[in-house]
């Protein structure tokens, strides 16, 4: 069977930061209700700190921005307060906003301060969790030794205290770290830990760790070979979540959904990534959609729906641009708290020694210590206004970047509409005069016999000679509609074996009436006997565009050849003429969009719009195609196809 895990090792890092801090989640919403109505009453700071962070623990799976409004505002309160107990749990809840976000460096920095603080008052329970999390941040960055000698710290201080409800979550943090190990009894003994982390948390009815347990023996089931029952213990744990308005566990289930279908080449696995997106962006968590989006925009683009694809490419720069907000903002408030602490070990510090210098010298020191205060209340007011200044002068040189950035792209497009814009005139230029001129003669025509001006006998030649002429003008067109077509997303190429003399032989005849005004001889070699895969209607196209030219350029009485080579597996055809040859200032871009707005030279009117959309067949028929002059005189066209099988029939 697949492996799953590799579609989801960033959100299945993030499913973990979870389980550190949910309990029961029946009632999620009641809850949040009493959490607000609670948070209005309370009197006491402390409790009212640590209403601030219940809620953000609430809010942690069904609604991210209003977790981290809370685990900011918990912070900022409980450091005014130096309520250490608070700190410690709004900063580790911060680390989970940032993990969720996803911003890993800022998750480890909130994490690392906890556990300093859980340390600092012995709060064991806390500082395992942080290790759990520091763990898992190192499994991350693929550092498994750290990650796991983090686990096994944590795993002793939980066996120290006797806590079991932490032991549950520690236990599910060592199968995620060794759930991957190639080791047999490595791989058992993490399945032993998930099983006992299972037990535990119906044990202590903790719903929210049931569901996430549930989901990571769902992992078990599929690698053990029993799909359908991993799928159907998926499908129940979205269920609930969706009823219980725990949008992260519902997009976390789609994931793994989403995972197995596309491993199975099945094709309802894009309705499980659409799912997916739906309850990420109720919830908060786009930034964890970034690979699901790019999938559905290829999807998106495979199918033709460019307007579900511009829709996903509007989220993806959505998610660059949140990405940026969350990395200043948490710099911002990371740089704000670490700046207060350390202003605040120094107030320590200086209340300590004045304390001992008022126990020396008692009231004679007062003006030392006044001025002592205000030097204090100086450097905070000239700390912050530098902190001010460089956020300033932060976003002041980002904005300019952006600016910059956005003013180029804007350029580059205007630059192509403009060339878009030439390009497509000149097609319509093209047409209009193509068909004009023989339409025009068919009226001067009928004019000169209605008037008498010309017998029946020469109007008849004249007539034959338009005839020719319309039928040139309507391959052409048919030439440029089946180049149209190409265009369109959809396209199949389905070649088949034409040998290059018959190919050439018809295109002759259908210019025969030029190369007979001109006295033009046309010799197709014999080595010209060759079979190539091409579509037979883009093929002729590209042969009667380059005999046309050559007999266009060619002076009366002079001569064209058609030859052909075989290199391996591909053909060669080359048509040369005798006559002025390329402008050496065109020949570089003959065959580009940009040059038919300034080429001038060997190309007539239209002809370079031609060569573009032979260029275009050729490079279709996985062919290429270039032009040269000859050392004496004239110029040379050629192209290279794949060569066709001797075995193959060719033909029209």
């Amino acid at each position: 069977m697949f492996e799953l895990f590799p579609y989801l090792k960033k959100t299945s890092l993030v499913l973990l930061f979870l389980l550190f801090f949910f309990q029961d989640s029946r009632g999620q919403q009641a809850e949040i209700v009493r959490a607000k109505a609670l948070l209005q009453q309370v009197k006491d700071s402390a409790s009212y700190v640590d209403v601030l962070n219940r809620l953000t623990v609430l809010y942690q799976a069904c609604q991210l921005d209003s977790c981290g409004h809370y685990a900011n505002q918990a912070m900022e309160v409980a450091t005014r307060l130096h309520y250490s107990t608070g700190l410690t749990i709004a900063l580790k809840n911060l680390g989970s906003y940032y993990a969720f976000k996803p911003n890993r460096y800022l998750s480890y920095l909130f994490y690392n301060e906890s556990l300093a603080n859980a340390r600092e008052t012995d709060d064991l329970s806390n500082e395992a969790i942080n290790l759990m999390n520091i763990g898992i941040y190192h499994q991350y960055l693929g550092h498994s030794a750290e990650a796991v000698k983090m686990a096994d710290t944590a795993m002793a201080i939980v066996n120290k205290s006797g806590n079991d409800s932490i032991r549950a979550l520690v236990l599910a943090n060592y199968y995620s770290i060794h759930r991957n190990d190639t080791a047999l009894s490595a791989h058992m003994a993490a399945v032993a830990a998930l099983e006992e982390a299972a037990v535990l948390a119906v044990k202590y009815d903790d719903y929210r760790q049931i569901l996430y347990t549930r989901l990571f023996k769902a992992h078990e089931l599929q690698r053990s070979g029993q799909l359908q029952d991993a799928i159907s213990v998926i499908h129940e744990v979205v269920d609930s979540s969706k009823s219980s308005g725990l949008n992260y566990l519902v997009v976390y289930g789609d994931f793994m959904l989403a995972a197995y279908k596309s491993a199975l080449k099945q094709p309802d696995s894009i309705r499980y990534s659409r799912e997916a997106l739906e309850y990420a962006l109720k919830g908060g968590y786009l930034g964890l959609m970034r690979p699901t989006l790019m999938t559905l925009y290829r999807n998106s683009m495979d199918n033709g729906d460019t307007s579900r694809a511009d829709y996903y490419a509007g989220l993806l720069w959505t998610i660059l641009q949140q990405e940026r907000a969350v990395q200043q903002a948490g710099a911002t408030i990371y740089m704000n708290f670490a700046s207060a602490d350390r202003q605040l070990d120094s107030m320590r510090m200086q209340h300590a020694h004045q304390h001992r210098l008022l126990e020396k010298k008692s009231l004679e020191n007062i003006y030392w210590r006044y001025l002592l205060i205000f030097l204090l209340a100086v450097l905070i007011l000239l700390t912050s206004l530098l902190i001010h200044v460089f956020q300033a002068y932060r976003m002041s040189r980002s904005n300019s970047r952006k600016l910059a950035f956005m003013q180029r792209e804007l350029e580059q497009s205007t630059a192509q509409m403009r060339v878009n814009d030439d390009f497509k005139n000149k097609l319509i230029s093209l047409i209009a005069h193509d068909f004009r001129s023989p339409l025009n003669n068919i009226i001067s025509i009928s004019s000169f016999v209605k008037d008498e001006a010309i017998s029946l006998d020469d109007a008849k030649d004249m007539i034959q000679q338009v005839d020719n002429r319309a039928r040139n003008t309507l391959q052409v067109f048919d030439g440029i509609l089946r180049w149209m077509k190409t265009q369109l997303t959809g396209f199949s190429y389905q070649p088949k074996p034409y040998v290059i003399k018959d190919l050439m032989t018809i295109s002759a005849n259908n210019i025969q009436h030029l190369l007979t005004d001109k006295n033009l001889q046309l010799v197709i070699d014999e080595s010209t006997d060759l079979p190539v895969y091409a579509d037979f209607e883009m093929l002729q196209f590209v042969n009667r565009n380059l005999l046309h030219n050559a007999t266009k350029y060619s002076a009366s009485g002079k001569k064209i050849t058609v030859t052909a080579t075989r290199n391996e597996n591909m053909v060669t055809v080359v048509i040369t003429d005798e006559g002025s040859g390329i402008d050496p200032a065109v020949l570089p871009g003959l065959f580009s969009v940009e040059q038919t707005t300034t080429a001038k030279g060997r190309k007539g009117k239209g002809a370079g719009i031609a060569l573009i959309i032979c260029k275009d067949f050729i490079e279709k028929m996985n062919g290429t195609i270039g032009a040269e002059n000859n050392e004496d005189k004239g110029a040379r066209f050629f192209y290279s196809l794949p060569w066709a099988t001797m075995n193959q029939d060719a033909g029209n």
